[in-house]
């Protein structure tokens, strides 16, 4: 993941909760990554779902280094977009 520089990071005002004469600040707006779907993983990864479902199996059980997924529901799962871009980077030959 390449760093930014401070300018290139987008802002958002405070001006909430100030005292008298004090100037409103701005500060770094929080930067969400989404959450993946089998789906989506299988496309970035350019492999079949299934092939998804088995490496995260597989890593479950202590092999390879597929990020896990996060349990967002009793029967939904999802893959942070952060560690399957991180997955992609250490991929022998990438």
């Amino acid at each position: 993941m390449t760093s930014r520089s401070p300018e290139s990071i987008p802002t958002a005002p405070l001006s909430r909760g100030l005292f008298k004469g004090q100037e409103p600040r701005v500060l770094p707006a929080i930067v969400v990554h989404p959450l993946l779907t089998a789906t989506d993983v299988a496309r970035l990864l350019n492999v079949g779902e299934r092939s998804v479902w088995r490496m995260a199996s597989e890593a479950k059980a202590g092999q390879g280094s597929f990020p896990r997924p996060v349990r967002i529901g009793r029967m939904a799962v999802r893959w942070r977009y952060q560690d399957v871009q991180q997955y992609l980077q250490e991929l022998p030959g990438k």
